[in-house]
């Protein structure tokens, strides 16, 4: 970079490339801080640009380079045109040393962020844009208020209520919890057999018990009878003799 380009954008075209039967050019670009970067730009995309800043500078930019329609890519033409665009930016930079025009900051574009930089700088934007909608965990949580304890307690001992002491369950598990100072309630099916067992035993269930007690008593009998219902040894046949060849 020469000496009376400090301190402004400078340009210079590196190369060039035809892959497709057009051409395009590689051009080294510099910032005022001696950053420098490279964008590939074609003929036609130089021309927009042209186009553009005629809007803002009129007759006082420098002139472009003509278009050619045959022979476009003849090796010498191709590097005649090259050092013409090349001349045309300088001029443009020359005219334009800070770069205001919208169009000529797209079109010379900026050093592309790597490594340890760019994840910061992902980092601190992906910081920037949830700060306003999740909680500081850094933070410790503010205390309650006696007034919206209750409240929560409350809402959980509903929740409870509809989801959990509406189940068939034993009453004594859901007492323990202590969810609140209300009585808990059971579900119709298991109420009146728990209110039955609460009450006192009536005389039916006295002498239901004694009519158990008999039947246990009778079934025993049976099992073990006081008297062997039959003589083990009158079970058992002797085997008959029988002759084997041997044995004479």
């Amino acid at each position: 970079m020469s000496s009376d380009s400090l301190g402004r954008f400078c340009v210079r075209f590196v190369g060039n490339t035809s892959p497709d039967g057009h051409t395009t050019y590689i051009i080294k670009v510099t910032n005022p801080e001696g950053v420098s970067w490279n964008i590939q730009k074609r003929y036609r995309e130089i021309r927009e640009l042209h186009d553009e800043l005629r809007l803002r500078h009129g007759d006082n930019l420098p002139s472009f380079p003509g278009k050619r329609l045959w022979g476009n890519q003849d090796p010498a033409f191709i590097a005649a045109r090259q050092e013409a665009l090349q001349q045309y930016l300088m001029g443009v930079l020359q005219l334009e040393r800070d770069v205001r025009t919208p169009a000529l900051q797209a079109f010379l574009g900026g050093p592309a962020q790597t490594g340890e930089r760019n994840q910061a700088r992902q980092y601190q934007q992906i910081l920037d844009g949830m700060h306003s909608k999740l909680l500081n965990l850094a933070l410790p949580p503010a205390p309650l208020d006696e007034t919206e304890t209750a409240q929560r307690l409350k809402k959980y001992g509903d929740g409870m209520r509809i989801s959990v002491l509406s189940q068939p369950v034993d009453p004594v598990i859901l007492r323990d919890l202590g969810l609140d100072s209300e009585p808990v309630r059971l579900c119709p099916s298991n109420a009146e057999h728990f209110e039955a067992l609460k009450a006192p035993p009536s005389a039916s269930s006295i002498n239901d018990s004694k009519l158990l007690s008999n039947m246990l008593d009778g079934l025993t009998q049976v099992i073990h009878p006081p008297t062997p219902i039959a003589d083990p040894d009158k079970m058992i046949v002797p085997f008959p003799h029988v002759d084997l060849p041997g044995d004479k």
